[in-house]
């Protein structure tokens, strides 16, 4: 339990994270708000004039098995980060070796592969990522680097380095003048913060240069801190979330006067129907799902999922379809965010919200051996993973299953020795290694093994 002072730490609301509305200044463009009301059903938002193909569905990979996943869910493009220079560091993440064989993979498809090179770059560093820039260049040829250190723009080029190179929401675009100096340092791509609203995106999109690319967020994990610019974690830890790190403190109990909850910890961004106001903004060219810490089911149903909130947004079946799987892809409790003005739309939780990833399967009791039990409220897998309460309870621990547990059968927990939940300790379901899903990525397995290795990458 720790504790916070009023004055160090502010609730999470609206007029502290939201940029100012008046973001451009009177000379640049104006977005009337007729044509950017919500849209969820119904008829669809005005189409820009331009002919141009859809957005990509742009998915997460921390590994392999979530890599495959994305590809047999039919993702435009994955993002992923090598073992330095990712601002997912906790990720199992990738060695050039296992990314040279999956990018020839993903091109022998017509999909793209983008490495993430998105943490800060100290001063002594520059040499290190020069040769990973250059390895990258030469052995393994990905579409794109993501970038959060603008000096890395010039180190990449420098390199040979002749892909794509996005800019991260870490790198703070949020106006007009900062997307014209982005393209002037020779940026294809920004990726847009996940605090603007709809108005302000479509702001973005107005006064975006013509050769340059717009990405958004669209699904996925919270930070509350803005677009991830946070020192918390260093303050608290010593571990720099901008370094890749994050021990997520602000997932943590706080207590204040007698309150106590998680009131820093936000809910997962779910924009899902809203998505169709999106498809008019000519410049933006990719919709972005968070998650390269999940497993391959998340991403399996998560992008399948925006596949048909994109390609059948007048569907109401498919949008119903599309639903569906998000409820059932082991995220957290959603939200829009500050995307719109919705009233009582929560971001952060609450003295008894629960913002947790997983479903909740129930909770635990002792029978009268003392032994744990867990009495599930769905059927269990062979493959399943369980996590025992929250990541700062001292019982807080991640259980396997072995074998399959019917409904509400009890089922006794193999808990650690020294783990001792209290009874009512609730339990989630984090994970799941469905038969299906696993053969669908075996069967890209073989097509992977016989791609030749590059010396370059060895």
């Amino acid at each position: 339990m720790l504790n916070f002072n009023k004055h160090e730490f502010h609730m999470h609301n609206k007029k502290a994270m939201r940029p100012k509305k008046n973001i451009f200044s009177p000379k640049q463009k104006k977005v009337s708000s007729q044509n950017i009301c919500l849209k969820t059903g119904g008829e669809r938002p005005p189409v820009a004039s331009h002919i141009s193909p859809p957005p990509e569905i742009l998915a997460p990979a921390g590994d392999m098995p979530a890599a495959l996943a994305a590809l047999a869910a039919g993702a435009d493009a994955v993002y992923l980060g090598l073992k330095h220079f990712s601002a997912r560091m906790q990720a199992e993440n990738f060695s050039t070796k296992e990314l040279s064989a999956l990018c020839d993979l993903a091109h022998s498809r017509g999909r793209r592969i983008y490495v993430a090179m998105n943490t800060l770059i100290k001063p002594k560093e520059p040499p290190q990522a020069y040769r990973l820039a250059r390895r990258l260049a030469s052995g393994v040829h990905p579409d794109a680097l993501i970038i959060q250190d603008v000096a890395m723009l010039d180190l990449a080029r420098q390199a040979g380095f002749d892909g794509e190179l996005h800019l991260s929401t870490l790198a703070n675009v949020t106006h007009q003048g900062a997307l014209e100096a982005a393209r002037s340092l020779g940026a294809a791509r920004v990726i847009v913060p996940r605090e603007l609203s709809l108005e302000e995106v479509a702001l973005m999109d107005e006064n975006c240069p013509e050769d340059l690319d717009l990405e958004m967020f669209v699904h996925g994990a919270l930070c509350y801190c803005v677009s991830g610019r946070c020192w918390w974690s260093s303050y608290m830890g010593g571990k720099s979330g901008l370094r890749g790190r994050c021990v997520q403190p602000c997932r943590r109990v706080y207590k204040q006067k007698g309150r106590e909850g998680r009131y820093f910890s936000c809910q997962d961004l779910s924009l899902d129907v809203l998505t169709r106001n999106l498809l008019a903004f000519k410049h933006l060219r990719s919709w972005k799902i968070e998650g390269r810490k999940k497993g391959p089911h998340y991403v399996y149903h998560v992008t399948n999922a925006y596949r048909l909130f994109r390609d059948e947004a007048d569907n109401p079946e498919a949008r119903k379809e599309a639903q569906r799987l998000i409820d059932m892809a082991l995220g957290r409790p959603g939200t829009r965010s500050l995307f719109t003005d919705m009233a009582g739309e929560a971001t952060a939780g609450t003295e008894n919200g629960q913002t947790s990833s997983g479903l909740l399967c129930g909770r635990i009791s002792k029978d009268d051996e003392g032994r744990y039990v867990l009495r599930p409220r769905l059927d269990l897998i062979r493959g399943d993973y369980l996590r025992v309460g929250y990541e700062d309870e001292p019982w807080h621990c991640t259980v396997p299953v072995s074998a399959k547990i019917d409904k509400n059968k009890d089922f006794y927990l193999p808990l650690p020795r020294m783990k001792r939940p209290k009874p009512g300790t609730p339990v989630f379901l984090i994970d799941r290694r469905e038969p299906e899903l696993m053969s669908l990525i075996a069967a890209w397995d073989p097509d992977l093994k016989r791609l030749p290795v590059r010396k370059e990458t060895i």
